[in-house]
């Protein structure tokens, strides 16, 4: 359950799913960490879909700000059944953990808790409570901060590289606008702008639907200026993808 269907191919990624399948065999618990941007979702969903145990599920975190709503964000998505009195239980004696483990036990599972960082204490607490009392059940999550919890391995995700994020925004570019011109000193200067970060490559490649690859570079080196972080660079170019 809660499997996206990849609509795009996976660039720049494949050591990453490698390094995430493989530290899968060995953990329990493992996390993929990195900032926003990065594609930290998108490469948890091909590694739930390429899973090898029998039951996969992935559950969305990203909308939920309260830590005591966390379990009924995965009951729900896993169709355990809960009332209004289960929601804000000690889950340390709550019932309604003992459902949600039930459901998980039997053949291996995979479960993937995406987008963790704002709810990361009480996400902690359900997976170490999970993990020890469901045999065949891993969980791979994924947040701007670890879990610290003794099972946890993590996997950190870093910005493509210049040449994987090149090969990212030709491809995204050429989606939008087929046969546009692509001079490799443009595409370069623009992924070095972006720092690398996948999704502000998306956004600014689906801008030369309109503009051209040169003027695209001059707007984005006026907007981002001297802005250092990357939080900042992504949310510039967010902004103004809106705006457009």
């Amino acid at each position: 359950s809660g499997l996206a269907q990849s609509v795009t191919p996976l660039v720049g990624r494949q050591d990453d799913l490698a390094a995430v399948r493989a530290a899968l065999v060995g953990s329990r618990v493992v996390t993929v960490l990195g900032s926003g941007g990065l594609g930290k979702t998108t490469l948890a969903q091909a590694v739930a879909r390429t899973a090898h145990e029998s039951v996969v599920h992935v559950v969305p975190l990203v909308t939920v700000t309260d830590g005591r709503d966390v379990m009924g964000a995965v009951a729900d998505s896993l169709g355990v059944h809960h009332g209004l009195s289960d929601l804000h239980e000690n889950p340390m004696s709550g019932a309604l953990l003992g459902r949600i483990a039930a459901q998980l036990a039997g053949p291996p599972v995979l479960l993937v808790l995406d987008n963790c960082e704002q709810v990361i204490e009480a996400v902690a607490n359900l997976v170490a409570l999970l993990v020890a009392s469901v045999p065949r059940l891993t969980v791979l999550t994924t947040s701007r901060s670890p879990l610290a919890i003794a099972a946890e391995r993590v996997v950190p995700l870093a910005p493509l590289a210049p040449d994987a994020g090149a090969d990212l925004l030709r491809e995204r570019a050429r989606a939008v606008r087929p046969g546009v011109r692509l001079e490799a000193d443009v595409v370069t200067e623009i992924v070095r702008r972006l720092d690398g970060v996948p999704l502000a490559i998306e956004l600014a490649a689906a801008q030369m639907a309109a503009l051209d690859p040169q003027d695209l570079a001059t707007r984005i080196g006026r907007r981002i200026g001297l802005i250092d972080d990357r939080e900042q660079t992504l949310s510039t170019i967010i902004d103004w993808s809106y705006q457009s």
